[in-house]
């Protein structure tokens, strides 16, 4: 099963914060962060700053965090 945005996952997890918490705490409703990091709809700019500022994610880095290349699928064979 994929799951988008592993490495920004692994840092929540490194620093400690739920998706709950890291919500509040970047200024995001709870049920558009989930809804975001699910995949389901694209962050926003803002709130992209917002939840690397939180998490300590260098401006350079950003695109590691937000920007991942798609899974890739094995074939079948």
């Amino acid at each position: 099963m994929y799951r988008p945005f592993k490495k920004l996952r692994l840092r929540m997890i490194e620093m400690d914060y739920n998706q709950k918490d890291l919500a509040k705490a970047a200024g995001i409703v709870p049920s558009t962060f989930s809804l975001r990091i699910r995949g389901k709809q694209p962050f926003d700019s803002a709130q992209i700053a917002a939840i690397a500022r939180v998490l300590n994610i260098p401006t350079s880095e950003i695109g590691a965090y937000f920007f991942e290349e798609p899974a890739r699928t094995r074939k079948a064979g």
